[in-house]
């Protein structure tokens, strides 16, 4: 089936096929044809340039194309369709521009992706300006640095002589999903000192990992920076060893302790529901 022939076909075009640089975008979406013959695929553009024309495509932030159904049948349980183009990513491509069933420019048809990470072009500041880092001055958390290939904010606290790693996990272009994780990292702060020597207390209650630690602080005492023969000494000895704090899109966090080398080097998690309780002490 000759489906960009079909797509064609069915859909309204302005002018010929013609060369463009397409500054790829995040988010996209999927519908079957209205004549159900396939399946069409979209994905944002922060920015298109006409090559032959030598100017920047206005208004249209949209790519399509078509797949064939089973094409989408096999590829839908993991979105595969998407991967086409990556986010942040200058692409050359064969294609034209698609009116909108409402009679308007709205989209740039796909017919082939020729290049993949070109560099050179008309869009590279774009790019730049795109990929930039995104930075926040925090009244709490101070300041907070987003990398929009990681979707994480991340800066540090000062506690009790240690700089603690702040993660706080959100969608950058959906400044929707900042609030929540932004609330829960500023309220863990505000109340860190009480909330240390929950965890700690939590971490040296928990028999499992208690009785682990003791077993390695036997076998191995001389490499160990901590020394306890009780609960209580286990959760004063973690004092002033709290590593950073992972705060999930939900709401839900985990909070790492340095081990002090009992278990080896790894850390001491508490992980902490979208409540504010505590579920699980464990090490990692």
């Amino acid at each position: 089936m000759d489906m960009n022939g079909i797509y064609q076909k069915d859909n309204k075009f302005e002018g010929e096929e013609s060369l463009y640089y397409v500054l790829a975008g995040n988010g996209g979406s999927s519908r079957l044809s209205k004549n159900e013959k396939y399946h069409i695929i979209t994905c944002s553009a922060v920015a298109i340039y006409d090559i032959n024309a030598d100017c920047v495509v206005k208004k249209i932030k949209i790519m399509t194309w078509p797949i064939s159904n089973q094409e989408y049948e096999a590829q839908n349980e993991n979105s595969e369709y998407f991967n086409r183009f990556k986010d942040g990513v200058i692409y050359k491509v064969l294609g034209r521009l698609q009116y909108s069933t409402f009679g308007e420019l709205a989209f740039l048809y796909v017919k082939e992706v020729l290049e993949e990470n070109v560099s050179g072009t008309k869009l590279d500041k774009k790019q730049e300006k795109y990929l930039a880092p995104i930075v926040l001055e925090d009244d709490v958390l101070g300041k907070l640095v987003l990398e929009k290939s990681e979707g994480l904010f991340e800066g540090t606290y000062h506690f009790l002589g240690n700089d603690i790693t702040i993660y706080i996990e959100v969608e950058w272009s959906s400044k929707a999903t900042w609030k929540k994780p932004l609330t829960v990292a500023r309220d863990f702060v505000e109340h860190i000192v009480s909330r240390d020597e929950a965890f700690r207390e939590y971490i040296a209650a928990d028999e499992a990992l208690y009785d682990a630690a003791l077993e390695c602080l036997e076998d191995y005492e001389d490499e160990c920076e901590i020394h306890f023969s009780t609960p209580e000494e286990f959760a004063n000895a973690l004092k002033g060893r709290m590593k950073y704090i992972f705060v999930n899109q939900n709401g839900s966090y985990t909070i790492g302790y340095d081990d002090g080398y009992v278990f080896g080097g790894h850390e001491i998690d508490v992980d902490v529901d979208s409540k504010g309780k505590m579920v699980c002490a464990d090490m990692r």
